[in-house]
């Protein structure tokens, strides 16, 4: 499964630069949010999802304010 870029809104309707992990039914199995406009692995944009509420902390935001998330796939 590759890692596609593409961008995540969440609930709040901040959006970031994404890369998804989707398996063949579509599913997302991962996902890795940017700040920044930060799109390369390894570069200090990258925001990793540990638990929920370190992940929304990381970004200033509540849980609340994150989940649910929608996210769109640049072909």
């Amino acid at each position: 499964m590759p890692w596609k870029k593409g961008k995540i809104r969440f609930d709040d309707g901040s959006t970031y630069s994404a890369e998804l992990l989707i398996n063949s039914d579509g599913e997302v199995w991962n996902a890795r949010v940017f700040k920044n406009d930060a799109t390369k692995q390894g570069n200090d944009g990258i925001i990793e999802e540990i638990d929920v509420e370190k992940f929304a902390h990381s970004l200033n935001k509540s849980v609340e304010d994150v989940y649910p998330y929608t996210y769109e796939i640049e072909e």
